[in-house]
């Protein structure tokens, strides 16, 4: 077990019955000791583990989903895959629970709520045989769109600058592939927004090779 919560702690190397109090005390005393490192109140991550892990970015990856069930998106996974240049400490998920935000040692965990309906699009990571979640690259920006606030996707002109002109989104960095897959996630979202974004996008890309218009962006 890589990460134990305080009622896990409780069994660990203890036969005996342990009061509340006790075990509050014992665990204290280990995170003096730098024994245990906090993640969150009640979850705990042994220092030797993360100590000895060489690949400490698939290990935050990995705590993310365990302090509040979820899947990597938005910010996080942009960057990860060049959309966006801007780096971050902050590590983003999506969740089906409230907003919520976490700080610990390795940085700050935000996660925003999408309803059920639109709880799709990630795939599955391993780690050291624990599985967790990430968005593909297009699934991370069809989170990123709806959950923006502030696009006026009511009105096509200004949209459309929001999206070319004013965005951060480094579209030489999606490919065709990508846009036919952000196509499926819209149509399956069936979201008033999403779907006029989509239009936004189709007729700015139209009559145009996707992918030599991508490319020409680096050169």
């Amino acid at each position: 077990m890589l990460i134990f919560t305080k009622k896990e702690l409780a069994g660990v190397n203890n036969t005996g019955t342990t009061s509340a109090s006790a075990l509050s005390a014992r665990i204290h005393r280990r995170i003096a000791n730098k024994e245990l490192l906090v993640l969150k109140k009640g979850l705990y991550l042994p220092s030797y583990v993360y100590l000895n892990e060489p690949d400490k970015i698939t290990l935050t990856e990995f705590i993310s989903s365990q302090m509040c069930p979820s899947y990597l998106s938005l910010d996080y996974i942009l960057h990860k895959n060049h959309l966006l240049l801007k780096s971050s400490d902050t590590i983003t998920a999506i969740s089906t629970r409230s907003n919520r935000v976490f700080k610990n040692f390795l940085g700050t965990f935000r996660y925003r709520n999408l309803k059920e309906l639109f709880y799709f699009g990630f795939e599955r990571g391993s780690f050291h045989g624990h599985n967790y979640y990430f968005a593909t690259k297009a699934k991370a920006l069809f989170d990123y769109f709806y959950l923006n606030s502030s696009l006026a996707y009511r009105n096509k002109k200004k949209l459309r600058r929001q999206l070319f002109e004013e965005s951060e989104i480094q579209w030489a960095y999606f490919s065709a592939e990508d846009f036919q897959q952000f196509d499926k996630y819209v149509w399956q979202s069936n979201s008033k927004k999403m779907m006029r974004i989509l239009y936004v996008l189709q007729e700015y890309f139209q009559n145009k090779n996707f992918n030599v218009w991508a490319k020409s962006l680096l050169s």
